[in-house]
């Protein structure tokens, strides 16, 4: 029973945070494909605008939209590693915090028109 909790328990942990809940943005998301995965959310206490793919190389830019509303976005280089691209950005490095709530984070690839749907979310308490 241990050994089926320990394999159990991480799967059930990483579909919490790929499958969205109803009425609610998911903190994180995979392309049909698996293409292309993204995902927003605390590691080890600190925020963290994750993507990594293998469709394209370049540059994405990362928009969070506040609680208040106001929008900031900002480009970040793709780093290779085996073969697939990835931007981990630590949030608070790079993006003004609001105020407590809901905060929407959109990935753009190189191209204008590649919009990584859905957007992704996280929620700051007080």
């Amino acid at each position: 029973m241990a050994r089926l909790l320990r394999w159990t328990l991480p799967s059930l942990a990483v579909l919490a945070v790929v499958a969205p809940a109803p009425a609610q943005a998911a903190s994180g998301f995979c392309s049909p494909t698996g293409d292309n995965c993204y995902s927003v959310g605390p590691v080890k206490g600190v925020v963290r605008l994750k993507l990594a793919t293998f469709s394209f190389q370049g540059s994405v830019r990362v928009c969070v939209t506040a609680p208040d509303a106001s929008r900031s976005c900002k480009p970040f280089r793709l780093r290779e590693s085996r073969g697939v691209f990835s931007v981990d950005a630590r949030w608070s490095a790079h993006f003004p915090r609001k105020g407590a709530g809901t905060y929407r984070v959109s990935f753009t690839g190189p191209s204008s028109s590649t919009l990584f749907k859905p957007s992704v979310t996280f929620r700051l308490r007080g």
